[in-house]
């Protein structure tokens, strides 16, 4: 297993590369650069102006020269500093002359990523999974049929629209939850629990908005599995044997109806970071998913390069990760994997 646990990690390292390279290409690839976007802001901006930003951002060099250099700032975890937001470092915070900090892009925003995708992947499997099970047992009866309405409601709607809706019930009509930012104005001002109570508040929304699709969609593919692993020769041998039903159910189908749950959750790994571009911008959340939206705008090459290579550095382990864990979970899939 260790042998296979060292082959992978090596080999993601070229992957990784790859990934970067092609997603440098691409995002160079589109029309415009952030001297466009600053001279849109002062009209006043020659185009001598914006050749010295473009020669300030190195951005006069040709792309592969762009990539050498910001190849070599990466393989130090330096991923630059942010063309648009006054030369913020992008990942991590950095110290002047004078000891003063400046707190990094992608430092300050992934806490707040990490907390509604973690709170959000909570409630999916806290609401998908008995969902699931229940829409499996009672199949083409009344709460089978209920249940699957259910999740083709959440597939169909979409979830800017469901935010506004829920924004203007919740928020304007009765002022039952706040529909913007984490805190409130004067939170600074109050005790602990009021504190906590006020960011619970405000979360409600954005966690609910980003489960939604996650709900309708565990929902079905536990239900899928479990009608599968119920018509299975050793669930029939199980109830021929006499065992309770409960037993049956949730000691034998259940447990192996989840097993490719685990993929599932693995991959999931790269969107608790990568964020929920629609809840955030909505709700004006400065988390991953705002800040990438943000710099695709800007055309903010450095933050767009750090969010991605992140992103797809996670991506590579949670496939490691799902691929180690159905391994530990499955002894048919771990004789292979020593073989």
């Amino acid at each position: 297993m260790l042998k296979y646990l060292l082959k992978r990690l090596f080999w993601m390292v070229p992957l990784l590369i790859g990934i970067s390279l092609v997603s440098f290409l691409i995002i160079h690839l589109a029309p415009g650069d952030i001297t466009m976007t600053e001279a849109g802001f002062d009209p006043k901006a020659s185009e001598e102006s914006r050749q010295k930003l473009r020669e300030l951002y190195n951005l006069d060099k040709p792309v592969i020269v762009q990539y050498g250099l910001w190849l070599q700032r990466m393989a130090k975890l330096d991923f630059g500093t942010s063309f648009a937001s006054h030369q913020r470092p992008v990942f991590w915070q950095t110290k002047d002359k004078n000891g003063n900090v400046t707190p990094g892009m992608i430092q300050e925003a992934l806490p707040i990523t990490l907390l509604i995708n973690v709170l959000s992947l909570g409630l999916i499997i806290l609401v998908a999974l008995p969902l699931g099970v229940i829409s499996a047992l009672t199949q083409n009866r009344l709460p089978d049929r209920a249940i699957t309405l259910f999740v083709f409601v959440g597939f169909a709607v979409p979830g800017f629209w469901l935010a506004l809706l829920l924004m203007y019930w919740t928020g304007v009509v009765h002022d039952w939850l706040p529909i913007s930012g984490l805190h409130s104005q004067d939170a600074e001002h109050m005790h602990w629990l009021a504190y906590t109570w006020d960011a619970l508040k405000h979360l409600v929304l954005p966690v609910f908005i980003s489960a939604l699709s996650g709900l309708a969609g565990i929902s079905l593919f536990v239900r899928n599995g479990m009608l599968d692993v119920l018509h299975q020769d050793y669930i029939t041998t199980a109830r021929a044997k006499g065992l309770p039903e409960h037993t049956v159910v949730y000691g034998h189908a259940l447990r192996n109806a989840l097993l490719p749950l685990i993929t599932i959750l693995g991959l999931s790994i790269p969107g608790l970071i990568g964020g929920s571009v629609i809840a955030e911008s909505i709700f004006a959340i400065p988390g991953m998913g705002k800040l990438f939206y943000d710099a695709v705008l800007m055309r903010d090459f450095p933050v767009i390069m750090g969010i991605l290579t992140i992103g797809s550095a996670l991506t590579l382990l949670g496939n490691l990760m799902a691929d180690l864990a159905y391994a530990w979970a499955d002894p048919r899939v771990r004789r292979g994997v020593m073989q």
